[in-house]
């Protein structure tokens, strides 16, 4: 009696696994506050702010197709499905590398350096969604090491892996 594989296990082995690389940000002074993006799309990209390794706000960034540049959103996560989304901060990605503009530094006058990025008014505007009541628990009341963290980091800068200079980050 012949035996035959079954083909979807002969599938297994012959074709490649091909995996998503992830992208991630670490704040430069939070180590506990990564965002993690995945690498699918090249013009547009969602993932996590996580706080040790648990996600905490939703975000996206990507390339704007009219004007040169890169933008971000930050929403958070509702708890329960009759909660609504709600943003809480966008605008303009920020990329410096070494000590110069990422997209504003003349082509002759760039140099190599470390690359950071940074997320104008995500404090601003994470300390004031607090305030308004959203994620109670959470909220000014109780100030906790995890929402100091995310503040710290808000207005500090990212440090972007490797993986996202090739995937999400609009520089040179």
């Amino acid at each position: 009696m012949r035996r035959y594989l079954p083909l979807p296990l002969l599938f297994t082995f012959i074709l490649p696994i091909q995996a998503d690389d992830t992208c991630l940000f670490i704040s430069q002074y939070e180590p506990d506050l990564t965002i993690e993006v995945s690498t699918k799309d090249t013009t547009a990209t969602k993932g996590y702010m996580n706080y040790k390794g648990s996600p905490v706000f939703r975000f996206s960034t990507g390339i704007r197709t009219e004007y040169r540049g890169q933008y971000f959103s930050f929403d958070n996560i509702p708890k329960l499905l009759s909660e609504k989304e709600a943003k809480i901060v966008s605008g303009s990605v920020i990329t410096i590398i070494g000590d110069q503009s990422g997209t504003g530094t003349p082509i002759r006058e760039r140099k190599q350096g470390l690359t950071k990025v940074f997320f104008p008014n995500l404090g601003l505007n994470y300390y004031y969604f607090l305030a308004d009541g959203h994620g109670v628990d959470e909220g000014l009341q109780d100030m906790t090491k995890k929402v100091n963290s995310i503040l710290s980091a808000a207005e500090g800068f990212w440090i972007p892996s490797e993986i996202c200079k090739k995937y999400v980050l609009y520089g040179w």
